[in-house]
């Protein structure tokens, strides 16, 4: 299985020259997580300077430039440290 680095609205930088003379200046946002292919992991990614969308694959991204997300554990183990219920009771309606 694929270990997915980041999540939609993640800020990633690219690798210096992954796409030549086209290379996007500035970061790009992750707009979506795409189905692995070929053992690589995709992302839909909008640039800062370009007003359309790129696919790009995980081991373009530059890992140091770009913070990911935080790992599963770390978002569990934050959670159950709140005491709160993740179930609003407030807005649970019953149709009589």
């Amino acid at each position: 299985m694929v270990s997915r680095r980041y999540r939609p609205g993640d800020t990633i930088m690219l690798k210096h020259g992954v796409l030549g003379s086209v290379q996007p200046s500035g970061s790009g946002n992750i707009l979506s997580v795409l189905p692995a292919a070929q053992g690589f992991v995709h992302y839909r990614v909008r640039f800062q300077s370009e007003n359309f969308e790129r696919s790009i694959r995980q081991d373009d991204i530059d890992v140091a430039a770009s913070p990911s997300a935080p790992l599963p554990t770390e978002v569990r183990a934050a959670s159950e440290s709140s005491k709160s219920s993740w179930i609003n009771s407030n807005s649970i309606r019953i149709r009589k």
